[in-house]
C-alpha cells in the first residue's frame, strides 16, 4: 500500500511545470483573495469609523457655533452693564441729588434697549444691576420675579454661590446649573454674579445680577436629538446631561475612558475619547464652548456602518469566488506556463551580469528549462575563464611593457652625460668624474633592477640624487635641488618607481632651463590633514599658465621626458591613478613668470622599516 499511493500521486499529478504551476497558482490565488478581503475589510472599517468621527465633529461645530453666539451675546450685555457710563453714574448718584431721578430713568432706559436689542434676549430670564448698599437697583426680566418678604437684592446676597461667584477673576459657570431663586416655580438656569467697579478707581460700587436659562444650552442640542434621534451629552464642569429628544437627565461621568490619537483628522481642540465598558460603551467626540469647563458631546453613529460593511464584505466574496474561478480556467489554459523557473533563470543571467560567475545547480531541472540553466552555468564557467585569462594576459603584456619601457634609454641623455664625463676629465681633477660616473651607474642599476613597480619614497629619492647629480655637472652647478621632510617615516612610504625623475627633469627642461639663470628646486614630503601623503615639487622656473597645464595634465602637449621616452607628465599621473585609485594622482599650481609646484598625491601605505634613511648629504636645510 505505502508503494502504491506515491505511484498513484505521481500518476494523477505529474512530475511537470504545467502540475506544480497549476497548484502553486491556485494557493496564491487563495492567499491574496483572502489576504485582499481582509485588508479590505480593515481599510474600509477604518475609513466608515474616521468619516462617523469627522460628521459627528461638524454637527458639534453647528451646536457649538449656535451656543457659543448667544453666550457671546450675553457676556457682551454683562461687560456692557458694568462698564457703561450711565449705568455707572446711576450707581454712584444718591437718591438726596437733585438728578437723581432723572440719572434713574435714564439708566433704566438704557438698559431696557441693551437688553431687548440683546440677540440672546429669549435667554436671558434676568439682569439685576444693583450698588453696594443694596439700596437701588435696576432690573429686566422675561418673567414676573418671586415675591417673598425679603428683598430681591436680599435674596440674592443670600444665595450660598454668591461670594464664590463675585470673587472669581473671570465668568464661571463652575458652581453648574442652579434653579432660579427668584421665582415661584423654580426653573433651570446659570448665574452670572460679576462686581462693578468705579469708573475712576477700582473700588466695589456694586454688582451685576444675570440668569441664563439652560434652553440657552439645551434648545440646539434638543433640536438635533430629535432630529437624528441620537442623544448628545452637555458638560458643565462636574455635571453631565443627557439630551434625548426632550428628554434632559442628569447623567454621572464616566471615569473608564481613554483618548484616541485622531490629531490628524479632527480640529486641535476636538477630543475622541473611547468608553470600552459600561452601558454605552462606544466611541464618543467632545467639543468645548467657549465657557470653560462646558463640553458637548456625540455619540459615533457605526449603526448604518455596520450594515454596509455586511454588504461589503458580501461583495468581496463573491469577488473571491470569481476571481478564484478565472484563476482555475487560466492555469488550465496556460499548460505550459513557466514563470518561476524563467525567474530563477533571469536571476542567474543578473548575477552573471554583475560578476558572479558561480555555478547554480538550482536551475538545472529534469526537463527542458533544465537544459537551458545547464548552458546557462557553462556560459558563466566560460566567461569567468576568459575573463582570468585577459587578467593574465594583460599583467604580462603590461610587464612586457614596463621592461621594454626600461629598456628604452634616450641615446641623447647617454651622449650629453658622455660628453659631459669628457669635459670633467679635461677641466677638473679626477674626484668630479668619479662622482658623475658613479651617479651615471646607480642610475642605470636602479632603471634595469627587477620588474617591480613599487618603491618607497626613499628609494625613489636616492634614484632622483644619482639623476639630479649627473645634471647638476651638466649646468654647472647653476641649478640646485632641496629636500623638506615633515616625518622621516614618511620615507617608508609607497611610491612608483620612476614618478619623481619626469617630474624634475619637466622642470629642468621647460621652468629653469628657459628662464635663462640659475634656479631652485624643492622637494617636500608631508602628510595632509586627511591623512593622505603628498609630495610637491617647485620650481623657481618660468611657470606655466591654465591652457598648459591642462595640456600636460591631458598628455597632448608633443613633449616628452628626455630621459624615457614615454613617460611624460600625463603618463606619470595615469600611472599613480591606475596603481592607487581615481582619488590620488598629480595636481600642478602655477604663475607664469614666478613658480610652478606638481603635487602628487598618495595613499598612506608604507613598507615594512628598513635600517637605511637619507643621507644628511641628501637631505639639505
Amino acid at each position: 500500500m505505502k508503494k502504491i499511493l506515491p505511484k498513484i500521486l505521481r500518476t494523477k499529478l505529474p512530475r511537470s511545470l504545467k502540475g506544480n504551476f497549476l497548484l502553486i497558482t491556485i494557493t496564491l490565488m487563495m492567499i491574496f483573495g483572502i489576504g485582499a478581503t481582509i485588508i479590505s475589510y480593515v481599510i474600509f472599517s477604518d475609513n466608515l469609523q474616521s468619516n462617523s468621527i469627522h460628521s459627528a465633529e461638524t454637527n458639534l461645530q453647528f451646536m457649538r457655533n449656535e451656543i457659543n453666539t448667544n453666550l457671546d451675546s450675553v457676556l457682551d450685555l454683562a461687560r456692557w452693564s458694568r462698564t457703561n457710563n450711565t449705568v455707572v453714574n446711576y450707581i454712584s448718584s444718591s437718591p438726596e441729588e437733585s438728578s437723581f431721578n432723572a440719572v434713574t430713568r435714564e439708566a433704566g432706559e438704557r438698559l431696557r434697549e441693551e437688553y431687548l436689542s440683546n440677540s440672546a434676549n429669549p435667554y436671558i430670564s434676568r439682569i439685576i444691576i444693583t450698588n453696594s448698599e443694596n439700596t437701588k437697583f435696576l432690573q429686566r426680566f422675561l418673567q414676573s420675579y418671586y415675591s417673598v418678604d425679603r428683598s430681591v437684592i436680599e435674596r440674592i446676597n443670600s444665595l450660598p454661590y454668591f461670594n464664590t461667584l463675585i470673587s472669581a477673576p473671570d465668568y464661571t459657570f463652575s458652581i453648574g446649573v442652579q434653579d432660579d431663586p427668584l421665582t415661584r416655580t423654580p426653573e433651570k438656569m446659570l448665574p452670572i454674579i460679576r462686581p462693578i467697579e468705579s469708573a475712576y478707581s477700582s473700588e466695589k460700587i456694586g454688582f451685576l445680577y444675570i440668569q441664563i436659562s439652560f434652553d440657552m444650552f439645551t434648545d440646539p442640542l434638543i433640536r438635533y436629538s430629535t432630529q437624528e434621534k441620537v442623544p448628545v451629552y452637555l458638560t458643565i464642569f462636574d455635571e453631565s446631561y443627557r439630551i434625548d429628544g426632550e428628554k434632559i437627565t442628569l447623567v454621572s461621568q464616566t471615569e473608564d475612558t481613554r483618548e484616541l490619537d485622531y490629531s490628524d483628522m479632527v480640529a486641535r481642540d476636538t477630543v475622541v475619547q473611547k468608553i470600552p465598558g459600561g452601558s454605552s460603551p462606544g466611541l464618543y467626540v467632545s467639543s468645548p464652548l467657549e465657557a470653560d469647563g462646558c463640553w458637548l458631546t456625540l455619540p459615533v453613529s457605526i449603526g448604518e456602518a455596520a450594515q454596509s460593511l455586511g454588504g461589503f464584505l458580501s461583495i468581496l466574496l463573491i469577488i473571491l469566488l470569481f476571481v478564484t474561478v478565472i484563476g482555475l480556467m487560466l492555469m488550465r489554459l496556460l499548460a505550459h506556463s513557466v514563470t518561476n523557473p524563467v525567474m530563477l533563470l533571469k536571476k542567474q543571467l543578473a548575477a552573471i551580469a554583475v560578476g558572479d560567475f558561480s555555478q547554480n545547480p538550482d536551475i538545472e531541472w529534469d526537463n527542458e528549462l533544465g537544459d537551458i540553466g545547464h548552458d546557462i552555468n557553462l556560459l558563466a564557467t566560460d566567461i569567468n575563464n576568459l575573463m582570468q585569462q585577459r587578467i593574465a594576459d594583460e599583467k604580462e603584456k603590461k610587464d612586457q611593457e614596463y621592461q621594454v619601457l626600461q629598456s628604452q634609454i634616450n641615446p641623447h641623455f647617454l651622449y650629453n652625460t658622455l660628453n659631459s664625463i669628457k669635459w670633467m676629465a679635461s677641466a677638473q681633477h679626477a674626484d668630479g668624474i668619479a662622482e658623475m660616473t658613479t651617479a651615471l651607474a646607480h642610475l642605470l642599476k636602479s632603471i634595469s633592477k627587477g620588474t617591480s613597480t613599487i618603491v618607497s619614497v626613499e628609494d625613489e629619492f636616492r634614484l632622483l640624487d644619482d639623476y639630479f647629480t649627473i645634471q647638476k655637472y651638466r649646468y654647472g652647478g647653476a641649478i640646485t635641488m632641496e629636500y623638506q621632510l615633515e616625518d622621516q617615516a614618511l620615507l617608508k612610504n609607497q611610491i612608483l618607481r620612476f614618478t619623481l625623475q619626469p617630474i624634475v627633469e619637466n622642470a629642468i627642461f621647460h621652468g629653469i632651463e628657459p628662464k635663462g639663470s640659475s634656479g631652485h628646486i624643492l622637494i617636500r614630503l608631508y602628510r595632509r590633514p586627511d591623512q593622505k601623503i603628498c609630495i610637491d615639487i617647485t620650481d623657481n622656473g618660468v611657470g606655466m599658465d591654465e591652457e598648459t597645464i591642462k595640456s600636460v595634465l591631458s598628455g597632448s602637449t608633443s613633449d616628452r621626458s628626455s630621459f624615457f621616452k614615454q613617460i611624460g607628465i600625463a603618463s606619470v599621473n595615469k600611472r599613480i591613478q591606475y596603481t592607487f585609485g581615481k582619488d590620488y594622482g598629480l595636481s600642478i599650481t602655477s604663475t607664469p613668470g614666478e613658480f610652478t609646484c606638481m603635487s602628487i598625491l598618495l595613499p598612506d601605505k608604507q613598507f615594512g622599516k628598513s635600517s637605511e634613511t637619507v643621507s644628511a648629504n641628501q637631505i639639505k636645510e
